[in-house]
């Protein structure tokens, strides 16, 4: 594949993780994460494998993926995003930095960590 391929499959991919998040959708949440998932929530203490991470996934507010930057470096990329919670109590913005790897089915997300805007 080439680089502006890459990005535009990640770019798809990531906000589909944003609204897979926002209804719950574990299979999409599945299908995506590395057997060993490591991901800092925003309270920046709290560290999940992909077993506490699934744990956690249910329905909740819609969330605005913005997609600040890809870089793609062989086999595995980062990407720098924003992401929105539209709450009733008001939106908040978190960053995201994302590491996916590239694996015979596609990308696969490895590493995430989550800060507040």
């Amino acid at each position: 594949m080439d680089v502006e391929s890459d990005i535009e499959a990640l770019t798809k991919l990531n906000i589909r993780i944003g609204e897979a998040e926002s209804i719950g959708d574990a299979s999409v949440l599945e299908a995506v994460l590395a057997p060993k998932l490591a991901f800092r929530r925003a309270d920046l203490k709290t560290f999940d494998d992909r077993t506490e991470f699934m744990k956690k996934v249910a329905p909740g507010d819609p969330r605005e993926t913005l997609i600040q930057s890809i870089d793609v470096n062989g086999s595995a990329a980062f990407v720098r995003c924003i992401v929105t919670v539209k709450a009733a109590g008001g939106d908040k913005a978190y960053r995201n930095l994302r590491l996916f790897v590239r694996d015979p089915g596609g990308w696969t997300l490895l590493g995430w960590a989550n800060e507040p805007v």
